[in-house]
């Protein structure tokens, strides 16, 4: 076999194989038997008979490389690298203008959204104005009107304020810090029941977690907001959400490692036994404003949750991914770097 090595960093081989050649050499002896027993069981060494030509059949084993042939694998392994080379330096430009086009996007967003909220506040409390000042002069179909305009603006400024966060997120340092994961949930899950004193949800940690290494308000976050949304998209009277982790010889991805921040990377979990989501969804929950059901339906909300969960984790050298059966529940993967 002829091994040419391409890239260490990624494992990648060229290999090239030689079939058997079978082959028969003359030796001047037979190398294995230089003595003999005698009849009396002495030892006796025959030099005569040691040095009578002796055959031997040489098999599972090829051709020797020829130095031509190493020369020209030499050569390839130049070419290839060449490309490789010449791709990756494509690559790292495409990379910088993506990176720079994200980063005036993420400004335009941020500088879009703070420039709209002050003219539609001022909608919104005109309106507002309107309707205490003015009530007993609209008529009935007047009053609705505003009521709706009012509604709408709300609207349009929880959106301008979701875009405003989303934005931020793409833009601000991470502070990255040792996170006990375990105390940093008991903090989620008190915040959650106040905010869901009605719903009895019961949330399961089966396991001790382990620390993770990240920004502890975006973590906090995370975690928020797919429990919430655990608990909200469930109609079922006895609603649960699991919380834990996987273990590394469940699935090879908990092992897997951060090439940027040199990191290994834990795949955590959050489960619920709610309504599902059906397998053609599972790209478009976590596109920014996408929601796949009414806007009153389940307690409302912008359609943003999702979608900054993922920025969190991918900001953090991870991925996420969902699993669901429609009507038995949800699981959303993703790994953080512990």
């Amino acid at each position: 076999m002829l091994a040419l090595t391409i890239s260490k960093t990624h494992r990648n081989y060229i290999l090239w194989f030689r079939s058997e050649v079978i082959r028969t050499i003359n030796w001047g002896g037979n190398p294995n038997k230089p003595v003999e027993i005698v009849e009396n069981g002495e030892l006796h060494l025959f030099p005569r008979k040691s040095f009578a030509m002796w055959q031997e059949t040489v098999k599972n084993s090829s051709l020797p490389w020829k130095d031509c042939e190493i020369e020209a694998a030499s050569e390839i392994r130049s070419a290839v690298i060449s490309i490789v080379l010449r791709k990756a330096d494509e690559l790292a430009k495409i990379n910088i203008e993506l990176e720079r086009s994200n980063n005036e996007l993420d400004a335009f967003a941020y500088i879009a959204s703070h420039d709209l909220k002050e003219p539609l506040r001022g909608i919104h409390n005109y309106s507002s104005f309107l309707m205490e000042d003015y009530a007993e002069v609209l008529d009935e179909n007047g009053f609705s009107k505003l009521q709706t305009l009012l509604r709408l603006t709300q609207k349009m400024e929880d959106l301008i304020d979701s875009l405003l966060h989303f934005s931020r997120l793409g833009r601000a340092e991470l502070s990255r810090q040792r996170i006990n994961l375990n105390e940093l949930l008991q903090s989620v899950i008190d915040v959650i029941n106040i905010n869901y004193q009605e719903s009895l949800v019961d949330i399961i940690i089966p396991q001790i977690l382990p620390d993770v290494i990240g920004d502890r308000i975006q973590i906090h976050e995370l975690f928020t907001n797919l429990v919430t949304n655990a608990i909200k998209y469930n109609s079922k009277a006895n609603k649960w959400v699991e919380i834990g982790c996987i273990d590394a010889d469940e699935t090879a991805e908990t092992a897997s490692f951060d090439e940027n921040s040199q990191q290994k990377l834990k795949m955590f979990y959050v489960k619920d036994n709610g309504i599902g989501i059906p397998e053609k969804h599972y790209d478009t929950i976590f596109r920014i404003f996408k929601r796949l059901h009414g806007q009153k339906d389940y307690g409302g909300g912008t359609g943003a949750g999702l979608t900054i969960a993922k920025k969190i984790v991918e900001r953090h050298g991870g991925k996420i991914s969902v699993e669901s059966i429609v009507g038995q529940g949800t699981t959303f993967l993703f790994s953080l770097p512990i």
